[in-house]
């Protein structure tokens, strides 16, 4: 769910929250809030409390949020998020950049500069989960996402405290790799004598 306003994410999810077909709602908080200058929802504490308490009376259904790797503090980030109704966490969002069509000489994305994601993305995304994990406790589900592409990624965000994974940008290459992931998951605890990937989760050991 996106907006430009608080107004548009209550609209929003208050209009589907009794369609069959869904199951959870997401919001967005990286988008500029055109009433506040642009500022993103999540980089205002106050701003991102009224987004998620309002969306919440909204619905009766899960409520994620997905957080901006940007984000001064996102631990603090996510406890707002909780504090305010958020069922759970998505860590993280796209990181700002551009990319340059060479031949052009103009900017590739539609808007200049933009979000954008891919294997980059993979040790920004896992640090945050392991951070807001390691803060926030097992009792807060943490949706894993940017960067992932094969198993070998998915279980570095399992590990650092994913609670689900979600495969993005590599899937619009190619709509199979999250077939080739669960497989290879599969494999992996097989080898590694693990029953099931609920074993794994949060057991990142830092060192001394």
């Amino acid at each position: 769910v996106v907006g430009d306003a608080v107004e548009d994410y209550v609209a929003v999810v208050a209009a589907l929250d009794d369609e069959p077909g869904v199951d959870a709602f997401e919001l967005n908080v990286s988008c500029p809030n055109v009433r506040a200058g642009g500022m993103e929802f999540g980089a205002d504490p106050g701003t991102l409390a009224d987004v998620v308490r309002r969306a919440r009376a909204a619905t009766h259904r899960p409520l994620f949020v997905k957080l901006s790797p940007t984000a001064q503090d996102i631990v603090a980030s996510a406890r707002v998020c909780v504090d305010a109704g958020a069922d759970a966490i998505t860590l993280v969002n796209t990181l700002p950049g551009l990319v340059v069509d060479i031949e052009r000489r103009r900017p590739a994305l539609g808007f200049g500069s933009g979000g954008v994601s891919g294997a980059a993305l993979l040790p920004v995304g896992v640090l945050a989960t392991s951070k807001v994990r390691r803060a926030l406790g097992a009792g807060i589900p943490v949706l894993g996402v940017g960067g992932v592409s094969s198993a070998h990624d998915a279980l570095q965000y399992l590990i650092a405290g994913a609670t689900l994974v979600g495969i993005g940008t590599a899937a619009l290459r190619n709509p199979r790799v999250p077939e080739h992931v669960v497989r290879d998951l599969q494999r992996w605890c097989d080898r590694h004598g693990v029953r099931s990937l609920g074993e794994v989760i949060g057991t990142l050991e830092w060192p001394a």
